[in-house]
């Protein structure tokens, strides 16, 4: 296994000052970095190596995305799926609406290795948890997985596609659980972290080559890397407190990009944390994987 930097620099990319950035992801093909803020209800996109940097507004908040097989993005708004185009910023919703509950949304999300669009949802408004995982199948179909979490996030496989990952971010917990690629079929949930000796709570996150589980740590000011038996193999402290989520990407994969928020933060707090809601870089010492793609 790769030895990770005790303390890899960490630069920033692009000051968006998001309020609540979130779910990056790398096309490798367009060379290109895009991750979305959810509360400013906009997609973004970073041209690499030229740092080009485009956004869109979207109808409304807007929670995860995925690279499409056949081209452009899927994308999860609060309450559905679009398809995508950058060229034309052209939006075409996906028939089927996911039985969210009220007072919920969609939240983050991620393609599994049969090129299915699963996001877990998160409440709101009103008590839970009763949130569940939603699929949107390639013909358009949605499909609901009941989990009854309150936030799920970190909605990740490892390198083989077999084991799914996702978490509970107000309970600290993050979860693992046997995955059948072809049917879609989870297996009995079983904790993979239960919170300790970590800070903050597990957001978004990513899976290494080497199967280690990076988990963006909401409040605890850095990344987790977790190893494939859910201990801590390392903490990498970033200048920003509330930490979203993260994805590898550039030449090799042995980029790994972070993205953070600003709510919540006092005037005093944005002072002492000037990089709080930036997309951040670093080279850890490892190297990602592509992301999976939708395949409708």
């Amino acid at each position: 296994m790769s030895q990770v930097r005790a303390s890899a620099p960490c630069r920033p990319l692009v000051a968006a000052r998001n309020t609540l950035g979130e779910g990056p992801v790398w096309d490798e093909v367009e060379g290109c970095l895009w991750w979305v803020d959810i509360a400013g209800a906009e997609l973004h996109r970073l041209r690499l190596p030229d740092e080009i940097h485009d956004h869109w507004p979207m109808p409304e908040r807007v929670a995860a995305l995925a690279l499409r097989q056949q081209g452009g993005l899927v994308v999860a708004l609060a309450s559905g799926f679009v398809r995508f185009d950058g060229a034309s910023g052209r939006m075409e919703p996906y028939p089927g609406r996911p039985p969210l509950r009220p007072g919920q949304r969609l939240n983050d999300g991620a393609c599994d290795a049969a090129g299915r669009f699963w996001c877990g949802a998160m409440r709101e408004e009103g008590e839970g948890p009763d949130a569940a995982l939603h699929v949107l199948q390639p013909d358009g179909s949605p499909v609901e997985h009941p989990a009854s979490l309150s936030i799920i996030n970190c909605v990740n496989w490892s390198p083989d596609g077999r084991t799914m990952y996702f978490s509970d971010t107000p309970a600290g917990i993050i979860y693992a659980c046997d995955f059948d690629i072809g049917s879609g079929r989870m297996g009995e949930r079983r904790i993979f972290h239960a919170g300790q000796d970590v800070p903050g709570q597990p957001d978004g996150g990513t899976v290494d080559a080497e199967g280690c589980l990076w988990s963006a740590r909401y409040g605890g000011g850095g990344v987790a890397r977790f190893r494939p038996d859910g201990s801590l193999d390392h903490f990498l402290p970033l200048p920003a407190q509330k930490i979203t989520c993260c994805a590898f990407g550039g030449p090799e994969l042995r980029t790994l990009f972070v993205t953070s928020a600003t709510e919540g933060l006092s005037e005093e707090d944005k002072v002492a944390q000037p990089l709080a809601g930036h997309l951040m870089a670093l080279e850890p010492g490892v190297a990602g994987r592509p992301p999976r793609r939708f395949a409708g």
